[in-house]
């Protein structure tokens, strides 16, 4: 049975694959702002929105996770996600029947005439695109029943579906692998982490080829076979099982200093969030997830921004970055976990929150420097650390709070990654929107990092009050 355990980390993996498509948003942003007008505040509300519902679903597979099992929950999961996306691609049907934005495909758009007012326009720059929108249209252009469509569906529906799924897979990993617990985690939550390196090139593909709503219809029917398949062989351990040879640790009698802690007790989530070492914990969570969050989401948009989107490789420096971030991502996620079991976790937590920290203050001046080697740079470190962050809560949570309840107890801590789904993205968005820039949004996010790298410091286990 030891050796059979690794199937479960792979189906893990996969799962956590495809519900790591929340990662390649950044690549439909400009087709759809081209389509429907929309500005960057409101299309990065629809990321802002699978962040937010992300979490509830997290609290209700918690729920459910005993009641029904893994494979149920996965499944449940799965079918919301990729109905999520399926009835997304129906969106175009709520556009402006009277405006070249009703064109569903996001290359069809270029060098066509629009008579507005009784004005002719060509729509052929993006300068022209604004003139009729904003000046000639007074901004009702912009396809509101579309854009509440793809909040309601891709937002709404397909977070609650990712949220219901990803809470499976990490218990899973946990209690199958007692002895190797911050590696295990982190080789499951990997698959979401490189979900972008194997799903934004494809899509971006699909939009090129067929148009963004083909795009989201296929992606959305490889998600339910995926994710179904592979949620049919989870399931836990028998009671009281450990690997062979292996013995149990006990509870330190200093738990401050112990490498790895080890919880006295499994505690229940109102025992939890009675604790200090929670909220330290969940807002550590909050202000690091938040700076990796603000990144993916605008990456490739920052990277064409900010000079560097140079052709590449029969495509963009700013979509191979996109890429890259997803690979750094997901390597980051075993790499913190594997590193936390050997060096301690808590200094692994402060390890990544002081390199997020670096990140943040020096990633627009990397790109401004040194172009397209600087976005490379930036995006791979900023990418290791926040893969860590993913690997190292769920650790921690199960070694200050305990494994028996894990599913619902991280499901509780984290509502600050959904929490830090809303401050990331939309703020960015927002003052790009005002500034027409991002320094102001990369600075505010690290200095959350920094006061994350104080709550590093100042972390010990529950027992050792």
């Amino acid at each position: 049975m030891a050796t059979n355990r690794w199937i479960y980390l792979l189906a893990g993996f996969l799962i956590n694959l495809m519900l790591g498509v929340i990662y390649s948003w950044s690549v439909f942003i400009g087709p759809l702002e081209s389509i429907f007008g929309w500005t960057r505040a409101m299309s990065s509300g629809a990321f802002t929105l699978v962040v937010a519902f992300f979490a509830p679903g997290m609290l209700i597979g918690g729920l459910l996770l005993g009641k029904w099992g893994p494979r149920k929950v996965v499944w449940v999961g799965g079918v919301l996600l990729a109905l999520g996306w399926i009835m997304t691609s129906f969106g175009g049907a709520f556009a402006d029947p009277e405006f070249i934005f009703a064109d569903p495909t996001s290359k069809q758009f270029l060098g066509k005439e629009v008579t507005v007012n009784g004005k002719t326009f060509v729509i052929n720059d993006k300068k022209t695109l604004e003139k009729v929108i904003i000046e000639e249209r007074g901004g009702v252009g912009f396809n509101y029943g579309t854009l509440y469509w793809l909040y309601l569906w891709y937002g709404i529906i397909g977070g609650l579906g990712i949220g219901l799924a990803y809470n499976v897979p990490i218990p899973i990993a946990r209690r199958w692998f007692p002895d190797k617990s911050g590696l295990a985690v982190g080789l499951t939550v990997m698959g979401f982490g490189m979900g972008a390196l194997f799903l934004a090139p494809p899509s971006v593909v699909l939009i090129l080829n067929f148009g963004w709503s083909y795009a989201f219809l296929y992606l959305g029917i490889l998600f339910l076979i995926v994710i179904t398949a592979a949620g049919a062989v989870l399931k836990f351990p028998p009671e009281g099982w450990v690997p062979e040879g292996w013995t149990p640790p006990k509870p330190a009698e200093e738990p401050e200093k112990a490498k790895v802690h080890v919880a006295h007790k499994d505690y229940e989530w109102r025992e939890m969030i009675r604790t200090k070492q929670f909220w330290m914990l969940w807002f550590w969570y909050w202000f690091m997830a938040a700076a990796g969050l603000l990144t993916i989401g605008h990456m490739k948009v920052v990277a064409k921004e900010y000079g560097a989107d140079l052709p590449m490789m029969g495509t963009t420096a700013g979509v191979i970055a996109v890429g890259m971030l997803s690979l750094f991502n997901g390597l980051g996620r075993p790499g913190f976990g594997g590193l936390s079991d050997k060096i301690g976790r808590r200094n692994a937590l402060m390890l990544d929150a002081a390199l997020m920290t670096i990140m943040m203050y020096s990633f627009l001046a990397l790109v401004k420097a040194l172009g397209v080697a600087g976005i490379f740079i930036a995006v791979i470190l900023v990418g290791l650390a926040y893969g860590g962050v993913l690997a190292l809560m769920p650790t921690y949570c199960a070694d200050f709070f305990g494994a028996k309840n894990l599913g619902f107890n991280y499901a509780v801590l984290f509502t600050a990654w959904g929490a830090a789904g809303l401050l990331g993205p939309q703020l960015a968005g927002f003052i790009r929107d005002i500034t027409g820039r991002y320094e102001v949004a990369y600075a505010a996010s690290g200095t959350m990092t920094l006061i994350a790298l104080i709550l590093a410091y100042l972390m010990k286990p529950p027992e050792a009050d």
